[in-house]
């Protein structure tokens, strides 16, 4: 087994160490210029609708390829790595000169490319003063685009992870030395957050009602009168990880501990049982008088995004950021009810970041690395090994990920493609914690 001390991994499986190293570097050998990178995300988008390519964002363009060769370069797998992530930046702010980030969220917008360009500043600091303007210019798109505070209109938009202020709140509060507007913004999204926690009408606030569904096939069938959300990127959870992310920045208010311990509550409420252990539904649907009717879910999505090891991983955080061994006991138990559930290929048919395995590996690697879990622990080099497998040598980025119709695509960005398995594996031999996994726990 190998060994977890301090605050992140001591990965010592020299085998897969020097196959995840081996990959990575096929990997930035294929992505090492961004205008050839931009080329291979248009040919994505021609592969299948659900791919997309927008150079500027953190989930689909040029910050998550510069975030790979970052940490391709602290883990000595490319020498000139810190040089090429600022290339990427330079490609992805060249990017909003025809394309405008038009909102703050963190996957699409302004502060996904503040977080990229934050992690590369810690080895490039002539960033420093773009970084400063770009969060001065996301605390004016916070203030100028507040969401609505009328029961009804909530969208999952206004508060998600992906989009949304979860989203962009788990960035504002890792600004060491934030100015008074980038505070106010921050206050502004604590405020929402918290607001949407409160109350007890039906149905809840934070209820996606049938005008605010998002536009997929399904949705209307599945939740005719609405729902409550608990997937990590556009639910409860993520609501739980940005507070308390907002409550381990120091904003340790009476209002916020309610409010997140309301919204922790409502996760635990919503949890089921299969015999293996916790189980979190997509979601919860809503009868036509607004109250919200459980219905017995048939499998656990095994994903970061959806399902139960997200979910175990929003209590991860709060339970950190209040040090409740409580809670954190049963984040733990919900992510080894997880692991009984062997996630394997057989399941999980891409590897990639959001829906796929590489999601997986990385709520395991976060476990792991409380020594508390000790089947996280003894799991991961088996899931990294299996990570590793779903290599296919005849794909032009090794990891291709697959559409709605069953298409592969090629993708090279972080959210869906190629960057994300990268920086998945770069993670798990890293030698502390990565900085771009506040974009999956907030924290």
């Amino acid at each position: 087994m190998d060994t977890y001390s301090g605050n992140w991994l001591t990965f010592t499986d020299e085998r897969l160490r020097s196959r995840a190293r081996d990959v990575v570097g096929a990997l930035t050998a294929s992505m090492r210029h961004p205008d050839h990178v931009a080329e291979l995300g248009q040919k994505a988008e021609a592969q299948s609708p659900d791919a997309v390519w927008d150079g500027s964002s953190l989930g689909n363009g040029h910050p998550g390829v510069a975030l790979v060769h970052l940490y391709a370069a602290r883990a000595g797998v490319t020498p000139d790595g810190v040089e090429t992530s600022v290339e990427f930046l330079r490609a992805a702010v060249g990017a909003t000169a025809a394309h405008p980030l038009p909102a703050p969220g963190l996957y699409g917008g302004t502060s996904g490319l503040a977080l990229a360009m934050a992690d590369v500043r810690a080895d490039e600091p002539r960033l420093a003063a773009s970084l400063d303007r770009l969060d001065r210019r996301l605390a004016e798109q916070v203030l100028g685009s507040l969401p609505p505070r009328r029961h009804g209109e909530v969208a999952d938009h206004h508060y998600d992870v992906m989009t949304g202020l979860s989203g962009t709140l788990g960035y504002l509060c890792s600004i060491a030395d934030p100015d008074p507007r980038v505070t106010e913004a921050l206050t502004a999204s604590v405020d929402y957050l918290v607001w949407l926690t409160e109350g007890h009408q039906v149905p809840p606030r934070l209820a996606i009602m049938p005008a605010q569904l998002p536009p997929y096939p399904g949705y209307l069938d599945d939740y005719p009168h609405g729902y409550v959300n608990f997937g990590m990127s556009h639910g409860v959870p993520g609501i739980v990880a940005a507070l308390a992310a907002a409550w381990a920045a120091g904003r340790r208010t009476d209002r916020v501990r309610e409010a997140l311990g309301r919204a922790v509550d409502r996760m635990l409420a919503a949890a089921q049982d299969d015999g293996h252990g916790p189980l979190w539904p997509t979601g919860v649907p809503l009868d036509a008088n607004g109250d919200e009717q459980p219905r017995p879910a048939d499998h656990d999505r095994l994903a970061w995004c959806y399902g139960t090891a997200g979910c175990a991983g929003a209590l991860l955080s709060a339970a950190d950021a209040l040090d409740d061994d409580g809670l954190r006991e049963r984040a733990v138990a919900a992510f080894e009810a997880v692991l009984r559930r062997r996630p394997s290929r057989d399941d999980v048919d891409v590897a990639t970041l959001c829906h796929g395995y590489a999601g997986l590996v990385n709520v395991c690697a976060e476990f792991a690395a409380t020594g508390r879990s000790p089947a996280a622990a003894a799991a991961l080099p088996a899931m990294v090994g299996e990570l590793l497998d779903y290599a296919d040598p005849d794909r032009p980025l090794l990891f291709p990920d697959r559409g709605d119709a069953g298409e592969l695509i090629d993708d090279p960005a972080l959210l869906n493609g190629a960057a994300g398995v990268a920086l998945t594996l770069l993670a798990v031999i890293a030698d502390r914690r990565p900085a771009w996994y506040r974009a999956l726990f907030l924290r």
